[in-house]
């Protein structure tokens, strides 16, 4: 077991001792298979003063990390620790998920897959699984798209809230005529369910976006088909949007 001892404690005066025995505490469940444990035997085990483990126990089960066990006065693991591992359980789940569609995308068209996601109210490109082609485009990972020109950025920016996409044309200072223009585009996008563009942010280079959205409706990733005009058109592009929507119907965040 990983417990950390009480001489390890005092040696790091920035670390909190109340928080550290209290993960000791869970752990020792953890190591017994999860089986009902009482106060006598947890100061046993941890070496802890009995006072010390029943006011740290009684905490715990007030939060609902642990829940005592009638008729014996035992404690056992709560609910709220299945609710913690369940999310990591869900997080790793869809990242796995992810990956593997992106890498099967790659596969089946030879063409970049690119994961952006919202950042700060930013998009950034997060993840790109790249193609074999010769002729290579320039989207990397860290690289920021343009809410206004290149699917990944449109996409992202269409499954906003209308309040994000006020505030963001008003900053940059669109009125008028091309507003209305940016907005029925915007909104043109949304009937769609995906975006496609060809040489708007960089010359030559086609694309097509579908967004991931979270429970909320707004989109917090979106994931791209990224490659040559001609390459691109050639394949088949709408073929591309259908099947990256296909994969985001699998997806929950």
């Amino acid at each position: 077991m990983g417990f950390v001892s009480l001489e390890t404690e005092n040696k790091h005066s920035q670390y909190i001792n109340s928080i550290i025995r209290a993960t000791n505490i869970l752990e020792l469940f953890g190591s017994k298979n999860a089986v009902p444990l009482g106060i006598a035997e947890i100061s046993k085990e941890l070496g802890l003063q009995k006072t010390t483990v029943f006011n740290i126990v009684k905490t715990l089960a007030r939060q609902g990390w642990l829940v005592q066990d009638a008729p014996n006065g035992k404690y056992k693991l709560g609910s709220k620790l299945l609710m913690i591992s369940s999310a990591i359980t869900h997080s790793l789940s869809t990242e796995d998920l992810l990956l593997q569609e992106m890498h099967r995308l790659r596969d089946k068209y030879n063409e970049d897959v690119v994961l952006t996601a919202m950042i700060d109210g930013l998009p950034v490109c997060v993840e790109k699984i790249q193609s074999s082609n010769m002729l290579r485009i320039q989207s990397r990972v860290g690289r920021l798209s343009d809410f206004l020109r290149g699917s990944t950025g449109k996409t992202l920016f269409a499954w906003q809230s209308q309040q994000f996409r006020a505030r963001y044309l008003d900053r940059c200072e669109i009125y008028g005529e091309k507003r209305a223009d940016i907005e029925a585009e915007i909104e043109e996008i949304r009937c769609r369910g995906y975006c496609i563009t060809i040489s708007e942010q960089d010359d030559g280079v086609a694309s097509v976006t579908v967004p991931i959205l979270n429970r909320n409706g707004i989109a917090e990733y979106s994931l791209a088909i990224i490659g040559e005009e001609k390459r691109m058109v050639e394949k088949g592009m709408e073929d591309m949007s259908r099947a990256l929507l296909d994969v985001v119907k699998s997806v929950k965040i």
